[in-house]
C-alpha cells in the first residue's frame, strides 16, 4: 500500500484559508450555548459521535463546517434549546433563539471522535475524580476497556477513508497510572508497527516520567499532559488526587523528548479563575515550550455537583467574550514565544472542533 503520510514529522496538512472574524465570533456563541436540538425530520449525512472521555462523557455530538470554521456541539432533546438545525432541501440552518444565525452549514464526518482522525479511548473508568470529569470510577461504566486489538480494528477501518491522517490515544485510570501507560504504550507499538509514517498523539498522565521515552520509543510523536487549571490552589481543588509539580515536572520532560511544540497541554476556563490566572498560566507553559490549549468548561448533570463541592461554587458557561478575549490574548503570548498551534498533526489543534484555536479562529 503506498504511503498516505510525509517521510518527516513536519506537518504536512494544507493550510486552512484564515477564518473570518464572523465566522469566529458566531464559533465562540456556539461554544457558549454549548447544545444543539436537531429534529428528526432532519436527515444527518453521518451517525453522531459518542464521548467516553472528559467533561462529555456520556454525550452525543455533531461537528459544523460553516465558511472555514468547525465546531463539535453536544445533541439535546429539548426542542426549546436556544440552538436548532433545520434543513431546507440540502441546505442546512442553525437557529438561535428562533433566528437565523448561520446558514450553508456543513456536517462534518466525525472518523473516531474528531475529523480526520482516530482519536481513542482505552478505558472510560478513572479513579482520579477530578471534579469537572463526567467519567464514572472503576466499574461504572457502560463501556468497559478497548483492548488494542480492537483499537487497531478501529483505525484499520478508518485508515480506508481518504481524509484519515492521524491517531490519538488517551486512557482514563481505572487501576492504575502505570499500568495504564503500559497498555497506551502497548496500543501505540501497535499502530505503529502497522502505519511506519502516520503522526500518533498521546493524551496521559504521569507519576513515573520514564513512561515517557516509552511512549516517544513505541512510536509517539505528540504529547498531552493537561494541566488543567491555574494556579497550584485550584489545581489541588479540582485534581485532588494528582500532583500539580509532576505534571509540571512531566510537561518538561515531554517537551525535553518530543521538542518544542510538540507537547500540549489543556487549561480549563470556568472553574473561577481569573483571566490573570489563566495568562499567567499560558505564560508559564509556553515559557517551557508547550503549546496550552483553552477550552471552557462543559457542565451537566455528571459533574455539576462535584464541581460545586470541590471549587466551592457552581461553575458558569464561559461566555463568547471571554472565549473571544482570552483567545487573542493565547494568540499573543504563543507568537511572543514563537509558537503555534500549526505545528501539531494530532489531537486538539486539528481537531479544530472544540475550541477556539490560535492561529486558525484568531
Amino acid at each position: 500500500m503506498p504511503n498516505k503520510f510525509g517521510k518527516t514529522l513536519i506537518s504536512h496538512l494544507p493550510v486552512s484559508s484564515p477564518v473570518t472574524e464572523e465566522d469566529t465570533r458566531q464559533k465562540a456563541k456556539l461554544l457558549e450555548i454549548g447544545e444543539i436540538f436537531i429534529p428528526r425530520e432532519v436527515d444527518m449525512p453521518c451517525f453522531a459521535s459518542h464521548s467516553t472521555a472528559g467533561p462529555d462523557t456520556g454525550h452525543s455530538a455533531h461537528a459544523f463546517g460553516f465558511g472555514d470554521s468547525r465546531v463539535k456541539i453536544s445533541l439535546t432533546k429539548d426542542p426549546d434549546a436556544r440552538l436548532r438545525l433545520s434543513q431546507s432541501g440540502g441546505d442546512y440552518v442553525i437557529y438561535l433563539d428562533g433566528g437565523k444565525f448561520i446558514e450553508n452549514v456543513k456536517i462534518i464526518p466525525l472518523i473516531a471522535h474528531a475529523p480526520n482522525q482516530a482519536f481513542l479511548n482505552l478505558s472510560g473508568e478513572c479513579r482520579l475524580e477530578c471534579a469537572f470529569c463526567a467519567m464514572p470510577g472503576p466499574g461504572g461504566s457502560t463501556v468497559g476497556t478497548l483492548s488494542t486489538e480492537r483499537a487497531l480494528n478501529i483505525i484499520s477501518i478508518n485508515f480506508r477513508s481518504r481524509d484519515f491522517r492521524a491517531v490519538a490515544l488517551t486512557s482514563g485510570i481505572p487501576d492504575s497510572v502505570e499500568e495504564t501507560n503500559k497498555r497506551l504504550t502497548e496500543a501505540a507499538g501497535a499502530v505503529r508497527k502497522l502505519y511506519p509514517r502516520i503522526p500518533i498523539g498521546i493524551e496521559a498522565y504521569f507519576e513515573d516520567l520514564d513512561d515517557i521515552q516509552e511512549l516517544k520509543d513505541a512510536g509517539a510523536t505528540e504529547m498531552k499532559i493537561n494541566i488543567e487549571t491555574w494556579p497550584r490552589k485550584r489545581f489541588e481543588k479540582a485534581c485532588p488526587n494528582r500532583s500539580f509539580e509532576i505534571t509540571l515536572a512531566a510537561l518538561e520532560k515531554a517537551v525535553e523528548i518530543f521538542g518544542r511544540g510538540k507537547v500540549t497541554s489543556n487549561i480549563i476556563i470556568g472553574l473561577g479563575e481569573s483571566d490573570d490566572d489563566i495568562v499567567e498560566g499560558i505564560k508559564h507553559l509556553t515559557g517551557m515550550g508547550v503549546v496550552p490549549n483553552l477550552r471552557g468548561i462543559r457542565l451537566g448533570p455528571s459533574n455539576q455537583e462535584k464541581l460545586e463541592k470541590a471549587m466551592g461554587a457552581m461553575p458558569e458557561r464561559v461566555s463568547a467574550k471571554r472565549l473571544l478575549e482570552l483567545g487573542r490574548k493565547h494568540k499573543n503570548i504563543l507568537e511572543m514565544n514563537n509558537l503555534s498551534t500549526r505545528t501539531f498533526e494530532t489531537m486538539c489543534f486539528t481537531c479544530k472542533c472544540c475550541d477556539i484555536v490560535p492561529m486558525v479562529d484568531v
